[in-house]
């Protein structure tokens, strides 16, 4: 690794962070996460991540975390999660998520712009033609689900463009 890459490395952990390293207790369902453990010299430490899957992963935890329940930072978390409890139109709240993403987004300092946030139920795209094969099958196995998937692209203080699959959230 050279001084130039090493130099980036720092900036990113200096200015996009780093944390405990959390994962999925239950992969495909998320109920909730765990920390990390990996091998040290002296024997199992904590796992660590930092810069740019930091900003990554504490967008996920921030997704999946209702706005208000953290008692320790009320303004933490996701408030699209009361736009699927409205008896509203389907689209309406599809959009009422996608600004909640949105905001989410805009309240972490780290990123410094938003290029797109994709909601994806299975109903649209590419693959629709019924000659996709796997992507069909795939498209169909999600809208039998009822989840959206939630993928967004985002630069960040340092000028990296991330692509980040957030998670799934109930469909409408």
């Amino acid at each position: 690794m050279d001084r130039t890459e090493r130099e980036r490395q720092a900036a990113q952990r200096r200015y996009l962070g780093w944390g405990l390293a959390f994962e999925p207790t239950m992969p495909g369902l998320d109920l909730g996460r765990d920390v990390v453990f990996d091998d040290g010299p002296n024997g199992r430490v904590l796992a660590l991540v930092a810069g740019t899957d930091n900003v990554a992963q504490s967008l996920a935890v921030a997704l999946t975390t209702l706005r208000g329940s953290n008692v320790f930072d009320a303004t933490f978390g996701f408030d699209g999660l009361n736009a699927l409890a409205e008896p509203v139109e389907p689209s309406l709240i599809r959009e009422q998520v996608r600004i909640g993403i949105i905001a989410l987004l805009d309240r972490d300092p780290r990123v410094r712009r938003i290029v797109d946030v994709n909601l994806d139920d299975g109903r649209l795209g590419v693959g629709g033609d019924g000659q996709g094969g796997a992507d069909d099958a795939a498209r169909a196995t999600l809208r039998a689900s009822r989840t959206l998937q939630v993928q967004v692209q985002f630069e960040t203080i340092t000028d990296d463009r991330l692509s980040v699959h957030l998670g799934e959230l109930p469909s409408v």
